[in-house]
């Protein structure tokens, strides 16, 4: 079974974290994805979190102190798996450009984004420059410091799930960021459903 979209959520020490955020998401990928194809009332709606603590696995999954739940689904099916997940230190980022890039939806297909992190070299990420600007890495979205505040781009490949969480908590904020600008930055951070800025 094909499932073109997915979403990656993170369970930690048994909290399902930010499932009304990946609900919004879910629904509204499901809704533009197949738009053309079948009309709105033919796409099967689950409830995430449902879906979720129904899977026969979650309750051996929680005596892990930190999941990564990946639920991969179509219009009319999902499926739930669960890894063990550790945080990683991300250190150097390698700019890289890439005019052409388009990852609106959390798509199963991430040639291009393989394609664009193997060219990192000796770094730990790379930051993805469309059109001069400063976009996402190919995990997640990038936040930077300039003077103890924290900002992310404006114009994001995906708006992810942590960064919506983020600035509508006041904790970042949305700015267009050139990409011969990233030297007047003190700090980078890697932030996606597994990662916060405190992470």
């Amino acid at each position: 079974m094909e499932f073109p979209l997915f979403e990656t959520i993170c369970i930690e020490r048994g909290e399902v974290k930010n499932i009304a955020l990946h609900q919004q998401r879910y629904e509204r990928s499901l809704a533009l994805f197949y738009r053309h194809i079948y009309p709105k009332s033919a796409v099967r709606i689950f409830d995430l979190l449902t879906l979720i603590e129904k899977t026969p696995e979650f309750s051996t999954a929680l005596s892990m102190p930190l999941l990564r739940c990946r639920l991969a689904y179509n219009r009319d099916n999902a499926e739930v798996r669960f890894f063990p997940y550790q945080r990683k230190i991300y250190q150097r980022f390698q700019p890289i450009i890439c005019d052409d890039i388009h990852y609106d939806l959390k798509y199963n297909d991430r040639e291009q984004l393989n394609a664009l992190f193997a060219q990192r070299g000796n770094c730990d990420e790379i930051i993805i420059i469309k059109q001069g600007k400063v976009t996402d890495c190919s995990i997640g979205n990038l936040v930077f410091r300039r003077n103890g505040q924290w900002f992310t781009p404006d114009c994001p490949l995906l708006n992810g799930t942590q960064r919506q969480k983020l600035l509508a908590e006041g904790k970042i904020r949305e700015r267009t960021i050139g990409a011969r600008e990233l030297d007047q930055f003190d700090d980078i951070r890697l932030i996606n459903a597994m990662n916060d800025l405190t992470d």
